[in-house]
C-alpha cells in the first residue's frame, strides 16, 4: 500500500517537472533551426528546417508531442542527429550509472568505516585525521578535486588514465572523486549517530551478554546509525546524477551529463528536455527505494 501511494504521488510530480522542463527550455534564447542550418543559410532555408522540426507548431501541441515521446521513442528524436533520444541516452546511461552508483557505494563504505573509527577513537589522532578529511571532502568542489586527481594519478604517477571510459580503469578516478563528498557526509553522520546511542540500555544489555565492543557496535549500534545515512544516500545519489554534467566533462566520460552539455551548446532542445526528465525520474525512484530500505531497517517507520 505504501509503495502504491508513493508511485501515485510520483506521477503528478513528474508531470509538473515535464511541464517546467518543456517551457523553460522552450524559452531559451536562440533558434535551433538557425543553429542547425548554419550561419550561411538563407531565411527560406531556415524556415524549411523550422517546419521540418515542428517548431512552427503551437506550444501546446509541441508539449503534447513531448509527452507522447515519453512512451513512444519514435516521436522523441534528436534535432541534430535525427536518432531516437532513447537510443542516445541508452548508449551513455551505463557510464553515468557506473560512476554514480560506484561513487555512492564507495562513499557509503568509506564513510561507515570512518564514522565507526572516529566514534571509537574520540579525541585521538584518528578522530582528528578523519575530521580533517571530512572537512576537506565537504568543502572541495568536484571539478577541482577531479583535476587534482588527474594531475597526481594520471600525469605525475601515471597509474591511471586521465579521461575516457573504454576500460574499467578509466572509472577509478571519477568514482573516487565523486565518492569524496558522500564519504565525508556519511562519516560525520555515522559518528554523530553512534555517539548518541552509545549509552543506550540495549547496548548495555548486549555488553552484559559478553559481546565484544566491536560486535556491539557493528551488530547493534551501527544498524540504527545507518538509517539516517541511507536517508541521506538518496539525496546524494540524486546530486551525483545532477553533478554528472561536471564529472563527465572533467574526466571526458561519454555519459548523459556530457550529452546534456553538448545538447545545450547545439540547442538540441528535445535532448535537453528528455535528459532532465530522466534525471527527475531516477531521483523519484531512488527516493522511493530509500524510503523502503529505511522502513526495513527501522520497523517503527512502517505504516499500517
Amino acid at each position: 500500500m505504501f509503495v502504491l501511494k508513493r508511485i501515485l504521488a510520483a506521477v503528478p510530480t513528474l508531470l509538473i517537472v515535464s511541464f517546467l522542463v518543456f517551457w523553460f527550455v522552450d524559452l531559451i534564447p536562440g533558434d535551433p533551426a538557425r543553429i542547425q542550418a548554419g550561419p550561411m543559410a538563407t531565411a527560406e532555408e531556415v524556415e524549411v528546417i523550422r517546419d521540418k522540426m515542428g517548431l512552427n507548431e503551437p506550444a501546446w501541441e509541441r508539449y503534447q508531442q513531448f509527452l507522447i515521446g515519453v512512451v513512444n521513442p519514435d516521436v522523441a528524436v534528436s534535432l541534430r542527429t535525427g536518432r531516437p533520444i532513447s537510443t542516445e541516452i541508452g548508449e551513455r546511461l551505463p557510464n553515468t550509472l557506473i560512476v554514480a552508483i560506484g561513487g555512492l557505494v564507495v562513499g557509503l563504505i568509506l564513510g561507515a568505516i570512518g564514522g565507526v573509527a572516529s566514534a571509537l577513537k574520540q579525541g585521538g589522532w584518528a578522530d582528528t585525521a578523519i575530521s580533517l578529511f571530512t572537512l576537506a571532502g565537504i568543502s572541495m568542489p568536484i571539478y577541482w578535486l577531479g583535476l587534482l586527481c588527474i594531475w597526481l594519478f594520471a600525469v605525475r604517477l601515471g597509474w591511471l588514465p586521465a579521461a575516457g571510459a573504454s576500460t574499467p580503469s578509466h572509472f577509478v578516478l571519477p568514482i573516487l572523486a565523486v565518492a569524496t563528498r558522500p564519504a565525508a557526509m556519511f562519516s560525520r553522520l555515522v559518528t554523530a549517530s553512534l555517539l548518541e546511542v552509545m549509552g543506550k540500555d540495549y547496548l548495555d544489555t548486549a555488553r552484559s551478554k559478553g559481546l565484544s565492543e566491536m560486535s556491539v557496535i557493528l551488530h547493534h549500534a551501527l544498524r540504527n546509525s545507518l538509517i539516517a545515512a541511507i536517508s541521506v544516500a538518496g539525496v546524494q545519489f540524486g546530486a551525483m546524477l545532477g553533478g554528472s554534467v561536471i564529472t563527465e566533462t572533467v574526466f571526458g566520460i561519454p555519459g548523459v551529463g556530457r550529452l546534456l552539455v553538448d545538447a545545450v551548446s547545439r540547442a538540441d532542445y528535445p535532448v535537453i528536455q528528455y535528459s532532465i526528465l530522466m534525471f527527475a525520474f531516477f531521483f523519484v525512484l531512488i527516493n522511493l527505494m530509500t524510503d523502503l530500505l529505511t522502513q526495513w531497517l527501522d520497523p517503527r517507520a512502517r505504516t499500517a
